[in-house]
């Protein structure tokens, strides 16, 4: 890795594409823009964001970027700004014969990927997520007041200067959070990029919804499994569909209204019951409100009910929602680490640094117990130095690993899911 200061001085008289258009890649663009280096477009694989315009720049397919930079004669530097998922990037270069240009790494040693979750609870209860299990006890509470969210996003800035973006979400719902708004302002006014996720399922008092949209968070990940009722309701407990809808349809008429330049990301999670005339339904709506549409398969989380799958635990839950999954725990660990080879590190513990409400810092983003996963109980009172010490210290990284769980719960080899996912028959006709 080289430094921000030497990047910058490579970065000038060239094309700069960045590799990377949702979270790491905004926060790239801010910064270069705010060293006045201006990029010619983002690159992603992604199919949901073709022929799409995100922050006034096109998003090339990787597969055209060639051609397109010929046609342009650009004089071109490609910045990986999605370090996490480097190697497969690396492997589509050579693909798409773009091995012959300079490619450098936007991400720094001084600037991990921080996941600070505002408020850990949620207003749903949906299968697949910790926050429908029974017994919580173990589990982080509380919520973030606006002056605590600043001391941490102050002591992010102290200790990572070079950090571009942050995550306000975790587990938890951070819509909920009554001074959302004003905790995105201050992290842009700190120069940092901002990304929110949420189930959108929330009846919004006064004009809370029109407020955030006006602060312009960077990326928005709405989560949804279903266009539907039958189908949603099976999958976000508690949740109200229709509700979904009308909220995105209020986010469209304010990013109009405001002229706001925030990414909406409908990130559309895969059953065997939604993925037919659902999934349809949902890509012409998002069509009509020109947001994009991302799919993932849906995944058994935290980490912890993956162990008990493993280890044999009965857990009628898991057992329930692997019905309706269209690549079960086995299958997706076994193609996940798929001709990859097998690590010592892992990029869920050495990239990212996450806090919860209560401030304390677990090991890493997909683990939900605070037992035996806590590495600070308070971050504000830790320095990064030994919260990084001592997460090659937490056992549950040697059994994650030893299992090819980061490689699972990464999604590697997205063809070989697509594949198995196939063969699953389909309940949406």
């Amino acid at each position: 890795m080289i430094s921000r200061k030497t990047l910058l001085k490579k970065l000038k008289n060239n094309d700069v594409i960045i590799w990377g258009a949702r979270m790491t890649g905004l926060g790239a663009l801010r910064y270069l823009r705010s060293n006045n280096i201006n990029p010619v477009c983002f690159t992603d694989s992604d199919k949901a964001f073709s022929n799409k315009t995100i922050k006034n720049l096109p998003v090339i397919s990787p597969k055209n970027l060639s051609h397109k930079i010929k046609k342009n004669k650009w004089n071109p530097l490609i910045l990986v700004a999605v370090s996490l998922k480097e190697e497969e990037i690396l492997l589509m270069s050579k693909l798409y014969s773009l091995d012959s240009f300079k490619f450098y790494s936007f991400q720094s040693s001084k600037s991990p990927y921080f996941t600070v979750d505002i408020l850990s609870s949620c207003n749903l209860k949906c299968l697949s997520c910790p926050h429908s299990l029974k017994d919580k006890s173990d589990a982080p509470k509380g919520s973030m007041s606006l002056s605590t969210a600043k001391n941490v996003i102050d002591k992010i800035k102290l200790e990572s200067p070079e950090t571009t973006h942050i995550s306000l979400y975790s587990w938890g719902e951070p819509l909920i959070h009554p001074k959302i708004d004003q905790i995105v302002h201050y992290a842009h006014s700190k120069n940092m990029a901002v990304a929110l996720s949420s189930n959108l399922s929330i009846n919004f008092s006064d004009n809370k919804l029109e407020k955030l949209i006006k602060s312009e968070p960077d990326y928005i990940k709405i989560s949804v499994s279903g266009f539907y009722p039958e189908a949603y309701n099976t999958t976000h407990q508690g949740g109200d569909i229709n509700l979904v809808k009308s909220n995105l349809r209020k986010i469209h008429k304010y990013i109009l209204k405001h002229k706001s330049n925030t990414l909406i990301d409908i990130n559309y999670h895969l059953y065997r019951n939604n993925n037919g005339k659902n999934l349809q339904k949902f890509k012409e709506l998002a069509n009509e409100l020109g947001f994009i549409l991302s799919t993932t398969y849906a995944l058994v989380m935290p980490l912890e009910r993956v162990f008990n799958k493993l280890d044999g635990k009965k857990d009628l839950q898991t057992e329930t929602l692997e019905k309706n999954l269209l690549v079960d725990i086995n299958e997706g660990i076994r193609i996940s680490s798929q001709n990859i080879p097998k690590k010592s590190t892992c990029p869920f513990r050495e990239n990212q640094i996450n806090i919860n409400a209560d401030l304390s810092v677990p090991i890493c983003c997909v683990t939900f117990n605070k037992s035996k996963n806590i590495v600070s109980n308070n971050y504000l009172d830790t320095s990064l130095q030994k919260i990084s010490k001592k997460k090659n210290k937490i056992s549950t990284c040697k059994k994650c690993m030893q299992n090819r769980l980061p490689e699972y719960n990464m999604g590697y080899n997205r063809d070989l899911w697509e594949k198995i996912a196939d063969t699953k028959l389909s309940l949406d006709h």
